[in-house]
């Protein structure tokens, strides 16, 4: 007999689930179509592709890992394929800040007026290799978490419905921690401190010629800075759900439901801030509708 809690969180797997998988399989879809026409993906655009799918593949993994946890059935699986599904994890959810801090990048070079010579160089190199990029990008961060497997142990849980719990090197947690999640926001960060200087500076520049209406190119730049404040914004409380409820053993009934509905709808929250905040994933989904 399922309880109450047990009850909510079952409902809140099949929402999110259904709404994750059928909106990151949407953007994915309008690139490729858009590819298969033989438009050219900008380096945006194809980031935000990649996203796309590291989300869909985010959202299947943590509904999966919903059901086993609400259901209790952890103990029915091997411990590698434990292993598998945690190091996969991993794996995506350190994309998935690298995604955010290279789009970032991507925004601050296109709607960025600095001079520097660097900044010029950086802007060339990446415009023209954002595929061998993303590509070194998903190397590198599979690379990474494969010492997952030798750094990580399982040890008897007592006192719970589930016989074991990983038990994760300090060392190799502190490195993932720092270089795919404090790395990639603090360069997220630093490009929208440059993206909004620079919008700023055209306010300024508006103000002191008296107009008061936004041109088209402001009114990107705005929208490009609140996406990835919003990407960042949730990313860091995606991470900090997850932080708060592996510390936490004793969590009020409220609390424990509302973490879960903020990591299971996190990937369905990234969809939404990429739809409305690009503007033909916007005007496709207005077609759609209607």
């Amino acid at each position: 007999m399922l309880s109450a809690i047990q009850i909510i969180k079952t409902i809140i797997l099949i929402i999110t689930g259904s709404c994750g998988l059928i909106l990151n399989s949407w953007i994915v879809a309008v690139h490729l179509s858009h590819w298969k026409k033989g438009v050219s993906l900008g380096d945006c655009d194809q980031i935000i592709l990649i996203k796309g799918v590291t989300n869909v593949l985010l959202q299947c993994l943590v509904t999966f890992n919903g059901i086993l946890i609400n259901f209790q059935l952890n103990d029915y699986f091997d411990k590698e394929f434990l292993y598998v599904t945690n190091i996969v994890f991993f794996f995506l959810t350190s994309l998935w800040n690298w995604l955010t801090a290279w789009l970032a990048i991507c925004y601050c070079f296109r709607l960025g007026n600095i001079s520097h010579r660097v900044f010029i160089g950086l802007k060339k190199r990446i415009s023209s290799g954002i595929t061998q990029l993303l590509l070194g990008t998903v190397v590198v961060l599979g690379m990474i978490s494969i010492p997952y497997f030798w750094t990580t142990h399982i040890k008897a849980k007592q006192n719970t419905t589930s016989t074991s719990v990983f038990e994760q090197d300090i060392k190799y947690l502190y490195f993932m921690t720092a270089f795919c999640c404090c790395l990639p926001t603090l360069i997220t960060s630093l490009c929208m401190g440059l993206s909004l200087k620079s919008l700023l500076k055209h306010v300024h520049r508006m103000k002191q010629n008296h107009s008061q209406s936004w041109s088209g190119k402001m009114k990107t730049h705005a929208r490009a800075c609140m996406t990835i404040f919003l990407l960042m914004a949730l990313n860091l409380f995606f991470f900090l759900m997850i932080f708060i409820s592996v510390i936490s053993t004793n969590i009020l009934s409220l609390w424990d439901i509302f973490f879960w509905s903020i990591i299971m709808a996190s990937p369905s929250g990234q969809a939404l801030i990429l739809l409305f905040g690009n503007s033909k994933l916007r005007s496709d989904l207005l077609k759609t509708c209607f």
